[in-house]
């Protein structure tokens, strides 16, 4: 058994010790399932509320089963679903730093490299199938209520979706390695990711270099089947990104953290 190995494994320890193989995937499905249910009896849940005042009325939009989707992505797990992740991972360096673990594994004759990847491997899995498992749950309702999408626009999209979320990851990873406090990576890691998403919404050309335009091109790709202009550009970009912050944080840990390696 490799060193790399023993890593992982205790990587999914930890996630079985912290519940996260548990309640990650929970909530992902509650997020899945709560944007179908909520787009579609809304008009029932303004009744059941109390209605709207005399003589006002309010004209909904009908939905198509692909935006259904979408929105799932964008206002579930572009928004709570971010804040999970983050949460979920924000400890995964700091708490090591903290305890001395780190200090711990590396006289174990185990790199930085695979440290890094270790951490970056497991959690990118348990968020893989915590987001499946959420969007199979949007899936499963959007037909049920709606009606049926393309099978492969679906997991296309899906699996361009999963790489902003493996660079979200990824700078986790980083903040982790630069700071020591979790509530200051949790803080400074959602305010920085949550402002790469809100630029989205101004479009520009300068987009195409933002890691969070590509849950805009997921969104194109479940409800019309085609990608934004400059896809692969955005793709190489985010994808450059994720290495860049590993390269970062080792080089980082390897100087400050850990100057007698």
């Amino acid at each position: 058994m490799n060193r790399f190995t023993v890593l992982l494994q205790k990587e999914w320890l930890d996630a079985k010790r912290s519940y996260k193989l548990l309640w990650l995937p929970v909530v992902f499905m509650f997020l899945g399932i709560l944007q179908p249910l909520s787009s579609f009896y809304l008009p029932e849940i303004l009744k059941l509320a109390g209605g709207l005042p005399d003589g006002m009325t309010i004209t909904l939009p009908e939905l198509s089963a692909g935006e259904v989707l979408a929105s799932a992505l964008t206002d579930q797990f572009d928004q709570l679903g971010l804040i999970v992740i983050v949460m979920a991972t924000m400890g995964i360096i700091a708490s090591d730093k903290s305890n001395g673990m780190l200090a711990f594994i590396l006289t174990r004759n185990t790199t930085l490299v695979e440290y890094l990847l270790s951490k970056l491997l497991g959690h990118a899995v348990m968020i893989a199938g915590s987001i499946f498992f959420g969007f199979l749950s949007a899936v499963f309702y959007t037909f049920y209520l709606y009606q049926a999408v393309s099978v492969v626009r679906i997991a296309a999209g899906l699996g361009v979706y999963y790489i902003w979320c493996l660079f979200i990851l990824a700078f986790v990873i980083t903040m982790g390695a630069l700071l020591s406090r979790t509530p200051a990576i949790a803080l400074l890691s959602i305010f920085v990711l949550i402002f790469l998403k809100t630029v989205t919404m101004l479009g520009g050309g300068f987009q195409v270099s933002n890691p969070a335009h590509l849950s805009n091109q997921a969104v194109s790709i479940i409800t019309s089947g085609n990608v934004l202009p400059h896809f692969f550009i955005t793709m190489t970009v985010s994808i450059f990104l994720i290495v860049f912050c590993l390269l970062f944080a080792t080089s980082y840990l390897s100087r400050k953290e850990l100057p007698s390696m």
